[in-house]
């Protein structure tokens, strides 16, 4: 019985490879743990040249853990580490099956200063936007024309050089008032502080529109008393629009986003600023361009126009001598027109005058006498003309009743002859026999008896 329970129990076993322990611990490791940010002590660091990959440990006082990254992730950094070199690196677990070692496979990796100081600036900005502090001021809130700014910088820094000299180059009739404060190191902060106290005093009197607060470039560290909380919340609360210029292009601080604006440079800043001033400058150039090319039109108008007035100005004896030739012009003008009218008048008394002798008795008896002998002979002419006229209209009607008279037909051989009631014959069947008829001829009767 007790051999059949161990033959038993041995058949049951579930046997596995020194390679299938190491892979499932490994695989354990992969979904038990996500990736991971460590920092230890870099030590027994090399680099295999052929492949460029870095195996190393990370230390603590107390621990070893070993550790390796490979080229495609280690080829982005910006540095090489090297033994006693503190980091942080972000990595997964895992145990390498063919040693069976624990190690953690690093795909990020970071000088552990650099990473404590992306920390506190990461920790500081949620904190600070969580509370509402980067929503408080917008771009929207910059005046388009700045008259007068106030500006926190170094000094004796480059960034006050490139401020001043922008800002004179595009707006010349911009006004700066320098707050010079310590842009890093011990005091910085409290120098920083002061100077937006100050030009909150002032800023009645002075009547600031923009404050810029700049800086050159430099490390994290350099950069970092801009990252402070204090002066964050004081630009946060500022009671005039504030333009950050610190740094670089590629450089970020939380006074960016606390600022109504971020600028890439203290360059940028100043262009920034001087913009709307810039824009009425060239504004104010192009008008005084126009004008100047309207009064010169304007000028070269009345230039011709002099230039015509003077041709036509005249010396008075030219004036004199043109008037001279127009009097004599009308004098011709009016004496030929004199004579013209003497002439039309004499031509109406002669026209009147033989009017007036035509009007004499002698003169009108001898022109009715002349108007009766052309009567006369006009009546005479019309009276043989209507004489004749009825002569001949009587020998034509004449010549009309006798081609119609039967006597004229009788003359020409023929004979009428009639019956016994004095009707003409037209058809001899109408005679009777016996009956007696009269015949007449051009000249006397026959009266015979019809027998047939």
């Amino acid at each position: 019985m007790e051999d059949h329970i161990q033959k038993t129990s041995n058949d049951n076993r579930e046997i596995l490879s020194v390679s299938e322990v190491n892979q499932a611990a490994n695989d354990f490791l992969n979904e038990a743990f996500p990736p991971l940010w460590i920092v230890g002590e870099i030590s027994n660091f090399k680099e295999y040249g052929s492949s460029g990959h870095w195996y190393f440990s990370l230390k603590d006082s107390d621990s070893v853990l070993s550790a390796a990254m490979f080229r495609l992730q280690n080829i982005g950094l910006r540095f090489k580490p090297k033994e006693g070199d503190q980091v942080i690196i972000q990595g997964k677990l895992s145990i390498w099956k063919k040693t069976g070692r624990y190690q953690i496979i690093a795909s990020k990796m970071e000088l552990a200063g650099f990473g404590e100081l992306l920390r506190k600036f990461e920790l500081l900005k949620n904190k600070l936007n969580e509370e509402g502090l980067f929503q408080l001021k917008n771009e929207n809130q910059l005046p388009e024309v700045v008259n007068k700014i106030a500006l926190i910088t170094s000094k004796n820094g480059a960034a006050i050089k490139d401020v001043i000299s922008t800002v004179k180059r595009r707006a010349p009739h911009l006004e700066v008032v320098l707050f010079p404060v310590k842009v890093q190191g011990q005091g910085s902060t409290e120098s920083i502080v002061s100077a937006l106290e100050s030009i909150k005093k002032l800023n009645a009197v002075e009547s600031f529109e923009t404050l810029l607060i700049c800086r050159g470039g430099g490390s994290i560290e350099d950069l970092w008393t801009f990252n402070d909380e204090n002066i964050c919340r004081e630009i946060a609360h500022f009671p005039i629009p504030v333009i950050s210029g610190v740094g670089h292009e590629t450089d970020f601080t939380l006074v960016d986003f606390v600022s109504n604006l971020r600028a890439a440079t203290p360059t940028a800043a100043a262009e920034i600023v001087s913009e709307g001033s810039s824009k009425v400058v060239i504004y104010l150039k192009e008008i005084r361009r126009l004008l100047q090319e309207k009064v010169q039109r304007l000028c070269d108008i009345q230039k011709e126009k002099l230039q015509v007035l003077i041709k036509l100005i005249r010396s008075p004896k030219q004036i004199i001598q043109e008037q001279y030739l127009k009097l004599d012009y009308k004098t011709e003008s009016l004496k030929k027109s004199m004579d013209s009218f003497k002439l039309r008048k004499l031509d109406v008394l002669e026209k009147l005058d033989l009017q007036l002798k035509n009007q004499t008795p002698n003169n009108k008896i001898l022109m009715y006498k002349n108007q009766l002998m052309s009567f006369s002979t006009i009546l005479q002419k019309e009276l043989d003309k209507t004489i004749i006229g009825n002569i001949n209209k009587t020998k034509y009607l004449e010549e009309q009743l006798n081609a119609l008279n039967p006597v004229g037909i009788l003359d020409r051989g023929y004979s009428i002859t009639y019956d016994r009631k004095g009707g003409i014959i037209r058809d001899g069947a109408k005679v009777s026999k016996g009956e007696i008829i009269k015949t007449k001829l051009a000249s006397g009767e026959i009266q015979s008896e019809v027998t047939k």
